[in-house]
C-alpha cells in the first residue's frame, strides 16, 4: 500500500544516511511524529539540502512505500526558517530542549494537531524573542505541552493553603499560584496562548 501527504510539518532531528541521504524525524500535523528519508539531500543539487534542516516549518510532501514501511520526503516548501534560533546559543538550546522532549514523548501521543500547532508558535516565537523571555516563553510551553499530553497539575490552590490564591500570591514552600498574562507579561494564559510581550512586543 502506498500513501501521499501533505501537510504542515516541524523539523525536529537531522542525522545524515550515507553519503548523500537524510534520515528526519518531523513533527506533521494530524500525523503526529515521523521519520522520512530525504533521498540525494545531502547533495548539491538537491533542493531539500537547504530546506530539511532542523527546526525548519513548512510543508511536507511525503510518500509511505507499504513495501518497505517507510517514509520519503519528497519535496519540503520551508515557510518559516526560525533564523533566529541560530543567532543565539540560549535560543538554540532552548529548541534543541524542546525537540528533544518531543521526540522523547513519540509527539505526546494522539493530538498531534494541537501538539504541532503550539509547537509551531513556541518555536517562532523563541526565533525572535529577547534574552530576558526566555524563561517565561520555556515555562509556557512546558506548561502547555502537559496540557495536551493531559497530566497537567492543578495549581489554582496553594498545597498548604485553604482557599484559592490570588494572582501573584505565594503561600510557603509547598505550593505556589500560577500568573497569567494580565497580570504577568509573557506568561501562558490558562487557555494556553503565548503572550505577544514574549517576542518582545506590547
Amino acid at each position: 500500500m502506498t500513501r501521499n501527504l501533505k501537510s504542515p510539518a516541524l523539523v525536529l532531528k537531522v542525522n545524515p544516511v550515507g553519503e548523500n541521504h537524510r534520515g528526519l524525524s518531523m513533527l506533521v500535523r494530524g500525523e503526529g511524529l515521523l521519520r522520512p528519508l530525504a533521498y540525494g539531500a545531502q547533495g548539491k543539487r538537491s533542493t531539500l539540502r537547504a530546506s530539511a534542516l532542523p527546526y525548519n516549518r513548512g510543508i511536507a510532501d511525503l510518500h509511505f512505500d507499504g513495501a518497505k514501511n517507510s517514509w520519503r520526503l519528497v519535496s519540503f516548501d520551508v515557510q518559516d526558517s526560525h533564523e533566529g534560533l541560530r543567532e543565539d546559543l540560549d535560543r538554540f538550546y532552548t529548541a534543541a530542549t524542546w525537540a528533544e522532549i518531543l521526540l522523547k514523548t513519540h509527539g505526546a501521543g494522539g493530538d498531534s494537531a494541537a501538539l504541532f500547532d503550539m509547537a509551531s508558535s513556541a518555536f517562532s516565537l523563541l526565533s525572535v524573542s529577547t534574552s530576558g523571555n526566555f524563561k517565561r516563553l520555556h515555562l509556557g510551553f512546558l506548561w502547555k505541552f502537559l496540557e495536551i499530553e493531559g497530566v497537567q497539575p492543578t495549581l489554582n490552590t496553594a498545597g498548604n493553603a485553604a482557599g484559592p490564591c490570588k494572582s501573584g500570591e505565594q503561600r510557603g514552600r509547598p505550593g505556589f499560584c500560577p500568573t497569567v498574562c494580565s497580570s504577568v507579561p509573557n506568561a501562558p494564559n490558562p487557555a494556553g496562548r503565548y503572550c505577544r510581550t514574549a517576542a518582545g512586543g506590547g
